[in-house]
């Protein structure tokens, strides 16, 4: 099983940021419709990244 830190959810499609208390930022995974905190180490199998728009590509 793979291991990611929540700071990668942000490039995640399923995840959602949640700073409603600035002392307890949360990411909500739809895909597993789980709530965790910011910074933690959680499973993940479906890391899908959000499409970017690259204007340049070096």
């Amino acid at each position: 099983m793979n291991m990611i830190l929540t700071s990668e959810c942000e490039e995640c499609k399923y995840g959602i940021i949640k700073e409603d208390d600035p002392a307890q930022i949360r990411v909500f995974c739809k895909d597993r419709n789980r709530e965790y905190y910011y910074g933690q180490c959680i499973p993940c199998e479906n890391k899908t990244k959000r499409r970017k728009s690259n204007a340049s590509k070096d």
